[in-house]
């Protein structure tokens, strides 16, 4: 099943939350498996690139099933997301993507951006643990 807009955003605010506790300004995005923009949101404060690499490290993650920083990604091709890749999407192969992983099946990612690596991977959970008790 598709990542449903409630279920995005319902990860989008448990990242932020997180980000809120961690007194971080962040932006953070959710894809579907194909790569394709489901959800975004930007704190107040945090810097306008924020929203690119938050992106881009979803895509990454949706594109190989696994997080955005894992050295193991450069080889792993994730055809689904091709079309988003080929139209120019970043790839961003830093910390803070996760896949969101649905009965074993790759269904997006969501991307975190604008902290430390440690903070967006800190966040990321959050939201990925917010999107896999939903649901």
């Amino acid at each position: 099943m598709p990542i449903r807009l409630a279920e995005a955003n319902r990860a989008i605010q448990a990242a932020l939350a997180k980000a809120h506790n961690l007194a971080v300004n962040i932006s953070v995005s959710v894809c579907d498996a194909d790569g394709r923009l489901v959800a975004l949101q930007r704190m107040d404060g945090a810097l306008a690139e924020a929203n690119r690499a938050s992106i881009g490290k979803a895509l990454v993650s949706a594109r190989s099933g696994r997080p955005s920083g894992d050295e193991s990604i450069e080889d792993s091709e994730y055809f689904r997301a091709a079309t988003v890749i080929g139209e120019g999407g970043p790839l961003i192969r830093r910390p803070g993507g996760l896949p969101m992983i649905r009965a074993g099946q790759v269904e997006g990612a969501l991307g975190v951006a604008g902290a430390t690596d440690e903070q967006d991977v800190e966040c990321a959970l959050a939201g990925i643990d917010a999107f896999t008790s939903s649901g």
